[in-house]
Order: C-alpha cells, then sequence, then structure tokens
C-alpha cells in the first residue's frame, strides 16, 4: 500500500474530531435518549410512508432495490472489495458520457477551469483505500422504517482503492475568491424525486472540499471507473457517507453559500418530514461486520455450520477514528467476549478482526459491535429507534446459525422448512420459532 501524503493525514486528523462531534448532533437529535418511534406517530398520525412490517416490502422497495445491490457479505475476508461486490446507489439512471466529455470548474473562482479526463490524470495522484457505506445503511433495522427507499440491511458498504487527483489542488489552481464559502457538485444523472426534475447536486463547504482528503477520482481498484461507478471522474470523500462522493460529475460550482438541494434536505437526521433542526448527514459512525460463517440456505440465507472450532471474521471501521476494540456474541448480544481487531488498511479504510468461536449443536444468534478511540459505541437492539429517513442505524449485525454435522456431507438432509416458512406473519405460528429467533433471520436482509 502507497504511503498517505501528509496532506491526507493532516486532514484525516481534522476529520477525526469532526466525526467525535457529528456523532454527538446526532445523537442529540435523533438519539434513544431524544426521540422515537412513538413520538413521530404522535406528531404525523397520518404519516404513510413507514412500516413496522417485516414481510411487507412493497413492490416499489424491490424495485429500487433491484436497481442498486448490496455488498456480498463473505467479502468481509477481503482486505478490498472487488468492483463487483462494492454496493452501489443508482437515484436515476447510469449516464455514459461521450469520450470527450469535461468538468466544468466555474462560479467565485479567478480562473474557470475545463478539466477533461486526460487533464485530470496527468496531475498528482494519490491512492487511498476507503471505507464508503450509503446513508441508509441498516434501514430496515429500524423497525418503524422508511420504505419510500432503498431497503438495506447492514449491506451497502464496500471498501475499495480510489485513485485520482486532490480537488483541494483544483481548487487552488482556480482560485476561489473572498466570498467564497460553498461548492456544489452535479452529476450527470438525471431524474424526479419529490415531485422535483433534478440532476444529482450535493454540495460541501469550502473548508471541507479544501480540507485535502477529496479526490477527484478516475480508478477504482487499480482499473478505470465503470459507468455505474461514475466514469470517467467522480467524486470521493473519504470519510462521510456515500451520498457526497457525486458520481458522473459534470459540473463543480462555487458559490457564497445557502445552497440548499434536494439530496441536501433528504440525506439529514430528521424528527419529521419538515423538520426545522434537521442533522445533515456527514462522517461515518463506527461499526464491526462478520462474514457469515458456514453455508447458507438459498432461501432463507440460515447459515449451517459444523460443530467446533470455528473461525468468525469481519471488517470495523470509524471513518477517519482509529479502532479500540470489537466484540463478539454467540447468544444474541446478551454476553461479549473480546476479539483480536488487525489494524486498518489505511486512515479512511477498515481493519480485520476475529473470534474463534467453538460451535455446539442447536440454534445461534451472532453478533458483533465495535468501539472507536473517540468514545463512539453502535446502537443497541431498540425498537423504539426512529428517525425520517431510517438513516445511519448501527444497530449490530445479527447473524442466525444452526450448528449441525449434516453440513459436512454432501447429500444428506437438512430441514430448514420452519426458517423458510417464519419470512412470512401468518406463518410464524407454526415454525416454532420465537419471535427473537424470527427477527435475527429476517429483521435486517443482508445480514446473512
Amino acid at each position: 500500500m502507497v504511503a498517505p501524503s501528509p496532506e491526507l493525514l493532516a486532514a484525516a486528523a481534522e476529520e477525526a474530531k469532526l466525526a467525535a462531534q457529528h456523532r454527538a448532533e446526532v445523537l442529540a437529535h435523533v438519539g434513544p435518549d431524544a426521540f422515537s418511534a412513538r413520538e413521530q406517530q404522535e406528531l404525523e398520525p397520518d404519516d404513510w410512508m413507514h412500516t413496522t412490517g417485516r414481510d411487507n416490502f412493497t413492490a416499489a422497495e424491490v424495485q429500487v432495490g433491484k436497481r442498486c445491490h448490496g455488498f456480498h457479505m463473505e467479502m468481509l475476508r477481503q482486505e478490498e472489495t472487488p468492483v463487483g461486490s462494492h454496493y452501489q446507489l443508482i437515484h436515476y439512471d447510469v449516464p455514459v458520457l461521450p469520450r470527450g466529455h469535461s468538468l466544468r470548474l466555474h462560479g467565485l473562482v479567478r480562473k474557470e477551469l475545463r478539466l477533461s479526463l486526460d487533464d485530470v490524470r496527468a496531475r498528482p495522484a494519490e491512492t487511498v483505500p476507503v471505507l464508503m457505506a450509503c446513508a441508509g445503511t441498516g434501514r430496515s433495522l429500524q423497525k418503524r422504517r422508511l420504505w419510500a427507499h432503498v431497503p438495506w440491511g447492514p449491506d451497502s458498504v464496500g471498501c475499495a482503492r480510489w485513485t485520482g487527483c486532490s480537488l483541494a489542488e483544483v481548487l487552488r489552481e482556480a482560485g476561489p475568491l473572498p466570498e467564497a464559502a460553498q461548492v456544489i457538485f452535479t452529476g450527470a444523472d438525471k431524474g424526479v424525486e419529490k415531485g422535483e426534475v433534478q440532476y444529482f447536486q450535493r454540495s460541501l463547504s469550502l473548508q471541507d472540499a479544501m480540507r485535502g482528503h477529496v479526490l477527484l477520482a478516475y480508478q477504482m481498484n487499480g482499473a478505470d471507473l465503470v459507468p455505474a461507478h461514475g466514469a470517467p471522474m467522480r467524486l470521493i470523500v473519504p470519510g462521510w457517507y456515500g451520498m457526497a462522493s457525486v458520481k458522473w460529475l459534470t459540473s463543480i460550482e462555487v458559490t457564497a453559500g445557502g445552497w440548499w438541494g434536494c439530496q441536501m434536505d433528504s440525506y439529514s437526521f430528521k424528527r419529521t418530514s419538515h423538520d426545522p433542526k434537521a442533522v445533515p448527514i456527514r462522517q461515518l459512525p463506527v461499526r464491526a461486520l462478520m462474514a457469515p460463517p458456514g453455508y447458507p440456505e438459498f432461501v432463507s440465507r440460515t447459515r449451517l455450520v459444523p460443530p467446533g472450532a470455528t473461525r468468525v471474521e469481519g471488517r470495523a471501521w470509524a471513518g477517519a477514528v482509529d479502532l479500540e476494540r470489537v466484540e463478539f456474541s454467540s447468544d444474541n448480544g446478551r454476553t461479549w467476549l473480546m476479539a483480536e481487531l488487525g489494524r486498518k488498511n489505511g486512515p479512511f479504510g477498515w481493519a480485520p478482526w476475529h473470534f474463534d468461536w467453538d460451535a455446539t449443536e442447536g440454534t445461534h444468534v451472532l453478533c458483533c459491535r465495535a468501539f472507536d478511540v473517540a468514545g463512539r459505541s453502535q446502537d443497541s437492539f431498540s425498537d423504539e429507534m426512529f428517525n425520517w429517513g431510517s438513516f445511519g442505524s448501527t444497530q449490530p449485525q445479527q447473524v442466525y446459525v444452526k450448528v449441525t454435522a449434516a453440513i459436512n456431507d454432501p447429500g444428506s438432509s437438512i430441514d430448514l422448512t420452519n426458517e423458510q416458512k417464519a419470512a412470512k406473519t401468518e406463518l410464524v405460528p407454526q415454525t416454532g420459532l420465537t419471535q427473537e429467533m424470527v427477527d435475527a433471520l429476517y429483521g435486517a436482509p443482508g445480514s446473512q
């Protein structure tokens, strides 16, 4: 791995401080001690955009879910996420831009720039492993969830190597004017959202854009970007949720500030649909995930593990903040044990962890959770957790496991009819499974 530049390290140190501040702001507004699903229902009794059902995913959710695929959880055993296993969120259609496409940098600058792909490639490059996660990661973990969005479990993540030039250097060349305060990034993807025709747009403060960690990226894992990941050029904002990393860049406009577009309003932590105190979504929280051990059943994704010593592996991250520890549970979070934690693969990457579990015959629910040096921890299990967009839930991943020696023998029979039936609420009484087990198996599709 190429050593990060001094500018990137300095930016990471500043981002780590900001990440801790951001988490405190989020918890103060929509944390478990600040707001609940019950309070939202009292404030918005006519709300029709949230549901408490676990088996009522709408046709709209399925449709957008088929457009936007999740991470393959077994790839948590790999340091680098392959392009085809990295999550994708595509709001509209994938634009295929012409070979001669150029990016316009304009607005409150001394010198407007037109940058082709060749121009960007000619600049000094930096390659950075970046853990990226959708702001909706864990949406289905929020029991009262927003159904008018992608129904992510904990699986909208990926850690790839991104190569590009420094946005700060490009902005310095353009020369922001004294009144400049905000930078608006526009992608080529166009559609309708909240009744408004729009291109996908996001903004950063000029200070954030100039910090030194943001890239104009043109490669992913050493290869040119593919269309679905933003070719030919995209923004990468390390340490932030993925909505900030605008794909298919066409325009960078430096302004005096005050712009608050649809994607800024949508990607905010809100108590209600119109929340004057909404907290804009920014830096990543701390989180651990495990690669589900053993082998899956096709329909329910129940994991089948042979008895005996089983190494459970995973990855943990905290944006720019360093990790302190990872803990593992084999009894659905009732007790926790310390896992072995490795080093992050870069200031904005992730770290490997493992736990050697003695798997005993029967059914188990495995969980993991992480803590960082800033004192941040993951959310606890709660049916009352709520924010309007169902964003940013870090409730621990649950993996439903049946330990049986039969999995060692191809051709042997394992009856998982009850696990399959449990996907439908009206069939649960026939299964003999407790609600705790049903929730562990189906509460967050993508965990298994």
